[in-house]
């Protein structure tokens, strides 16, 4: 009798501990599952444009600046003419104290204008130096300026002109896709922009027969169309651009 309620002692035992134990490990996935979830911030994706923005009427430009060329050497230091220097004075006759402390002191005195004189000449020079620096750079500033805008523009805005504009994205956005099977594929399609600076029309005029290139092609364009800007004046454009192996033309 004794053996058997020690037996049911041990088993309520156990399965008071096991129960606990449940309880525990149901407690803890609650409790976690409480927490937020932790997502990695992910940074944003600027886009850097290095052309210039496309503007209605461009005016030329020059092909090269020409502002990188080396400072001009500055200008050598005026030399201004220097004076002979003083005659040593004539020996005096014998004098009175007063007169021989004033004859001692007269060449220090000479000496100390002479230092001055020398200290003004060289402020002078410094001083014509650093303007000429300055005339030096400001030239060239002004020949590195020059004038922004497309070696065939008319007009009179700075910036280069729209097809030029597209035609840089599309190149920029064809040397990550591009991929052909045949040797010298040539695809040549006319885009249609609407006055959003979406794409409103894409037809192929010219097909090269290379599956693998043509869609190469396509998903440059629609890769390069998250980055196209309004027309200038909110107009329809249109053009024609060659694709090639070698990079994208205008038509």
């Amino acid at each position: 009798m004794r053996g058997r309620l020690q037996t049911e002692s041990g088993l309520g035992s156990s399965l008071i501990c096991s129960l606990l134990l449940h309880a525990a490990f149901f407690a803890a996935l609650i409790f976690f599952d409480s927490f937020p979830e932790i997502r990695p911030n992910t940074a944003p994706v600027y886009y850097v444009d290095l052309v210039n923005l496309p503007v209605a009427n461009p005016r030329a430009g020059s092909p090269a600046s020409r502002g990188d060329d080396g400072a001009p050497p500055p200008p050598a230091p005026a030399r201004e003419k220097m004076t002979a220097p003083a005659a040593p004075p004539k020996k005096l006759p014998p004098a009175k104290p007063a007169q021989r402390i004033a004859s001692r002191t007269a060449p220090q005195e000479t000496d100390r204008e002479f230092q001055d004189r020398l200290a003004k000449l060289e402020r002078t020079v410094e001083g014509r130096h650093t303007d000429a620096a300055i005339d030096a750079l400001r030239k060239k500033v002004g020949q590195g300026a020059g004038r922004s805008g497309m070696p065939g523009g008319t007009g009179t805005e700075a910036g280069s002109d729209y097809g030029s504009y597209i035609q840089s994205r599309l190149k920029d956005a064809f040397e990550k896709t591009i991929s052909f099977r045949d040797r010298n594929p040539v695809v040549v399609l006319r885009l249609t922009i609407d006055r959003d600076g979406r794409v409103a029309g894409y037809r192929v005029e010219k097909s090269s027969g290379d599956a693998v290139f043509e869609d190469s092609v396509k998903r440059a364009v629609e890769m390069a169309s998250e980055n196209f800007p309004p027309p200038p004046g909110r107009r329809e454009f249109q053009q024609g651009f060659i694709f090639k192996p070698q990079g994208v033309g205008k038509k």
